[in-house]
C-alpha cells in the first residue's frame, strides 16, 4: 500500500512505469529526465522511509535493463518486444547442466521428469517474450544435452 502513493504521482507527472512489488522500471525520453525522476523517486521513497538500492538501480536505456527476467529488444519493424533477460536465460541454462549432468546417477527417465517439471514451469513464466528463435535454439541445445546423458 505504501508503493501506492508513488504510482500516483508518477501517473499525476504523466510517466510510463512498470511496477510489480518493489521492482519499478520508470520510462523516458531522455538521460535527463531520468536522472530528473531518480530523485524525485529518492524523495518519494525517503518520504515512506525506504531506501534505493543504488547499485541495482540506473538511468539507461530500456533495452539494457531487465525487469522480471524479461528485458527488450526493438524488432525490424521499430517495435519494441519482449525477451528473457540474459541473467535469467543463463540461469537457466545453469539449472539444465545440473539436472542433465553425467555423474549424476540416475536413469534417463528421471533426468526427463526432472526436466520436464523444470521447464514447463519456466517455459510457463517466459511465455510472453517474442523470441521464437531463442526457444528454438534452447530445445536443440537441451536435446544435445541429453543425448549426450
Amino acid at each position: 500500500m505504501l508503493l501506492d502513493e508513488v504510482d500516483k504521482e508518477l501517473e499525476k507527472r504523466g510517466h510510463a512505469f512498470c511496477r510489480y512489488a518493489d521492482d519499478c522500471n520508470v520510462y523516458v525520453r531522455s538521460r535527463r529526465a531520468g536522472e530528473r525522476v531518480m530523485g524525485l523517486l529518492r524523495q518519494l521513497y525517503a518520504g515512506l522511509r525506504l531506501r534505493i538500492n543504488e547499485t541495482k538501480s540506473a538511468v539507461d536505456l530500456a533495452w539494457k535493463r531487465k525487469i522480471l527476467g524479461y528485458s527488450f529488444w526493438v524488432a525490424r519493424d521499430s517495435t519494441v518486444r519482449r525477451r528473457v533477460a540474459d541473467k535469467a536465460l543463463a540461469t537457466m541454462k545453469d539449472r539444465i547442466r545440473d539436472i542433465t549432468k553425467r555423474t549424476g546417477g540416475r536413469s534417463i527417465e528421471q533426468v526427463c521428469k526432472r526436466l520436464d517439471e523444470y521447464l514447463r514451469g519456466w517455459k510457463e513464466y517466459y511465455r510472453l517474450a517474442d523470441t521464437p528463435r531463442i526457444f528454438d535454439n534452447l530445445d536443440r541445445w537441451i536435446r544435445r544435452r541429453l543425448r549426450a546423458s
